[in-house]
């Protein structure tokens, strides 16, 4: 059944307090005493002071001394939010402070507030190396599942975020505004970066989300769940298990979208060479919203598909991947199989993983690889696609991985069976390398699942990177066709202040694509 509605986003606030002058200050994050699970701090005075620059003072708390005689950070911000990216280390308490300046002249220090980071757990076995090469990798944080957590590190190898989850991670995303996306027993969750519930799916036996989640603009969240249908095949009557994709308001947590593989796919259509087929037909393993075309994509494990949906009707646009004997694949047979993550791009083209364990239609033997490959299109809607673009892993990789192109233009390939995450060129060359060498025993997915790399872990900086115009962290296409919206006339795609939306516009936001670096 497909049903679509209007969900409110996603609203979330969270009041803090410093201790100011000896009285109660609100609206100052962190809060005056805080624990934090990340070496990255946003600090936030922008409801208690307005005026344009500040000093801004961190300094490292050693004793009953003067914390200011240590300075981590002495910065003079322009805006009322400043990311302390640098200098912060697990386990150590700090203490900060701002004061205005105006026309150059410092005033009085307007608050001394204090905040603690959390030292690394004993029993945390997780160790990664880091392996820089001749190309400049993208700058950020790599992010990523670990067990019972979620972790960052750093270009240098170094942990920038971790945080406990309430239950074993597979996908993990940063969403911005200091918040965090990630799918674990059996539901989707959104946690401040410090571990707080800011919302689950339900727990229900009969509604388990599996694989993804992913935000839509409007702040719903679109996720994956198993669907069952009794189907007869050959005479035979059985419970088939496939995928719906379903949109939830989190505010109600009501349904506003639902599409089933059963009402769109044909049961005449599987893998001859999966085991109980019925058992796990469809296998999808991500699905996402792409605003620049209105479409939802998913990726359809075991019959190698990669299918655009539109998303007002319903109806397949068009279904990329293996032949079947129904006809209803478009084009794209044995470009790739078991696939991963597909990734529209800028200019039209799509990156995913490529697993590979179908070529030619066939079980992977000993001479089976795996790959990050970039498909371009012919036509629109695309009526054929070629590999224009590959990277192939060190070692065959069967299950999980993911590609996502970076804002540089190289692409961040995660090879779970390697436990490894790769920045490679398009020169082929490895620009970055993290290598797992050392975790617990735990329990389902491996470390590295899927690995993304973001700016800085709250994705708005407290203000808009140029480009950004819809602010999601990125400059994309959904910016381009804002920016186009307003041609020859005014508003926030005048990226130049020059009063007036064109082509000296779209420069810059062209300079800018890709995931905002602050």
């Amino acid at each position: 059944m497909f049903r679509l509605g209007i969900g409110a986003g996603l609203g979330t606030a969270l009041s803090f307090c410093a201790i100011v002058a000896g009285t109660v200050q609100a609206d100052v994050q962190p809060a005056d005493g805080s624990e934090l699970s990340r070496t990255q701090v946003r600090l936030d005075w922008s409801e208690f002071s307005h005026s344009g620059f500040h000093d801004v003072q961190v300094g490292l708390v050693t004793g009953p001394g003067d914390p200011f005689q240590d300075l981590i950070l002495d910065e003079r911000a322009s805006s009322n939010v400043l990311i302390v990216k640098d200098g912060l280390i697990f386990g150590e308490s700090y203490r900060w402070r701002v004061r205005e300046v105006t026309d150059g002249i410092p005033g009085d220090w307007l608050f001394d507030s204090g905040f603690s980071v959390r030292p690394i757990p004993s029993d945390f076995a997780l160790q990664v190396t880091t392996v820089v090469g001749q190309a400049d990798p993208q700058p950020g944080v790599t992010v990523f599942n670990h067990c019972d957590s979620i972790v960052g590190y750093d270009l240098d190898g170094q942990l920038v975020l971790l945080v406990d989850t309430p239950a074993r991670v597979s996908d993990a995303k940063v969403i911005g505004d200091g918040r965090l996306l990630f799918v674990g027993g059996g539901q989707a969750w959104i946690l401040s970066l410090d571990g707080t519930v800011l919302w689950s799916s339900p727990d229900d036996d009969d509604f388990r989300i599996h694989h993804c989640a992913s935000m839509m603009p409007s702040g719903n969240v679109l996720m994956l769940v198993r669907d069952y249908r009794e189907i007869e095949q050959d005479g035979v009557t059985r419970t088939w298990q496939g995928d719906r994709v379903v949109e939830m308001n989190p505010e109600t947590n009501e349904i506003v979208w639902d599409w089933s593989t059963f009402d769109y796919y044909t049961t005449d259509d599987y893998d001859v060479h999966q085991s109980n087929h019925w058992n796990d037909w469809t296998h999808l393993n991500d699905a996402h919203y792409v605003e620049a075309d209105n479409s939802i994509y998913i990726s359809c494990r075991h019959l190698s598909r990669v299918t655009r949906i539109d998303y007002d009707t319903g109806q397949i646009v068009y279904n990329m991947g293996m032949d079947f004997a129904s006809g209803d694949v478009d084009f794209g047979d044995d470009l790739f199989s078991y696939q991963h993550s597909p990734q529209l791009l800028a200019n039209g083209n799509m990156v995913l993983f490529d697993n590979g364990n179908r070529r030619g239609g066939a079980p992977a033997g000993a001479d089976g690889f795996s790959r990050a490959i970039e498909v371009e299109f012919t036509g629109t809607p695309p009526t054929a696609a070629k590999v224009n673009w590959s990277w192939q892993t060190p070692v065959y990789c069967p299950s999980t991985g993911d590609a996502n192109r970076l804002a540089n233009g190289h692409t961040l390939v995660t090879a779970t069976q390697l436990s490894g995450v790769y920045e490679v060129t398009l020169a082929g060359e490895e620009a970055w390398r993290l290598d797992i060498v050392g975790t617990e025993t735990c329990a389902g997915l491996r470390p590295g699942y899927r690995a993304t790399r973001v700016a800085d872990l709250y994705l708005d900086g407290g203000t808009l990177c140029v480009g950004d115009i819809d602010g999601d962290g990125a400059v994309a296409v959904d910016d381009l066709l804002i920016l186009l919206g307003q041609w020859g006339g005014t508003g926030s795609g005048d990226l130049n202040d020059d009063d007036v939306v064109d082509v000296s516009d779209v420069l810059i936001l062209l300079k800018r694509w890709g995931d905002c670096d602050r």
